[in-house]
Parts: C-alpha cells; structure tokens; sequence
C-alpha cells in the first residue's frame, strides 16, 4: 500500500500552484538573490503542506512530526538558493569564464545545481519523515526527474513572448517551481509503485 495518496496530493498541489501565484506580490523578509525570501519558504511550505494532508495513514501525521517536517522543509528551501549560488560559484565559474560571456547559460546551469541540492535535501526530509522504504536509487529517480523538469522549464520558457512582460519574473518563477514540484511528486509514485511491483513479485506463489 502506498503511503502518499497521490490523486489527493496532485489535486493538492495544483491548489498551491494558484496559492503560489496570488503570493507573488507579498512582500516580507529580506531579498535573496533577487528574489524573496518569503516566496522561497512558501515553495516548500506548500508542497510539504501538500504531503502531509495526503498521507494515507493519518496517525503518521501527527501535529508534532508536520510541524518539524513543514519547519524544515521551509528552511531547506530557503537555504537552497544560497547553496546553490555557492556550490555553483565552486563548480561553473571556472567554466563559466574559459567561454564567452553568456548570462542566460550561466542562469541555466545554477539553476540546474539549485534543483539538485534542492531535490536532495528534500528527498532526505521525505524519507526520515514519511518513507523510510526510499533507496539510493530512487534518489537517482528523484535528482533526474527533477533535473528533466527543469532542463524543459527553462526550454520551454526561452519560448514564450515574455521578454517585455511586466511579469516575466513570476510567469518564469511559477513555472520552474511548479514543473518541479510535480517532477519530484512523481518521482516519489514511481518509486513506491516499482516497490509495490517488486513486492508482489516476491510474494506470488512459486509454481515450482
């Protein structure tokens, strides 16, 4: 039995979609990196929100485990960008100055290592929490569907007519979190499904 009921969670999370984009306007905390921090800790106070109302267990949800789970998922996400500007600083700067200047590649591969220490950390927090049958690979699940979603965000957004938007930054902020919030909710479905498939193998009668 899964222990997310993912109908109820992707309905969940499309309702944090439209809270997420009626908050764009609110304004509280101090900037980070442009953006603010008050958007950063409601990315992943509504996702893990999203997670906690879907359990299908309700005694795992007890108010004292969500708060601690909702607590830190909201500092993970408001750390990652700062991690990822440092790492990323670490990683593509050197590569970054061997090529022509290029602002939009440089946004892409930053935002590449902000999906991954995100997606990580946060993977972490769901398996302590809430699924501790989660293996190293589908960490790998998670780190690839979440780097896809991403790679075809920013793809997809070089697309749009938005260069003169006055909401070019929120369309584009929207859609990257949310392509990614459903990348990483499907990765955690294909992950309990390949368990589930798994051990209904294992439990099916030998013929021999």
């Amino acid at each position: 039995m899964k222990v997310i009921r993912y109908g109820l969670h992707f309905s969940t999370l499309s309702v944090a979609v439209v809270i997420l984009w009626l908050a764009r306007d609110v304004e509280l905390g101090d900037r980070i990196l442009n953006w603010r921090t008050f958007h950063y800790g409601l990315i992943g106070l509504l996702h893990a929100t999203s997670i906690i109302v879907s359990l299908r267990d309700r005694k795992l949800a007890r108010p004292i485990t969500a708060l601690g789970f909702a607590t830190l998922a909201v500092v993970w996400s408001v750390a990652t960008p700062l991690l990822a500007f440092w790492v990323g600083s670490i990683v593509w700067v050197p590569f970054l100055l061997a090529r022509p200047a290029n602002a939009s590649r440089a946004t892409f591969l930053f935002l590449l290592t902000g999906s991954v220490i995100g997606s990580s950390g946060y993977w972490m927090l769901v398996r302590f929490f809430w699924l501790r049958s989660l293996r190293s690979v589908d960490w790998l699940k998670t780190v690839g569907l979440c780097l896809v979603g991403t790679s075809l965000s920013c793809a997809a957004l070089t697309l749009l007519p938005l260069a003169h938007s006055t909401l070019k930054g929120d369309v584009e902020s929207l859609v990257l979190t949310t392509v990614w919030w459903f990348a990483f909710s499907l990765s955690l479905y294909w992950s309990e499904m390949s368990a589930h498939s798994e051990r209904s193998v294992l439990e099916r009668p030998s013929l021999s």
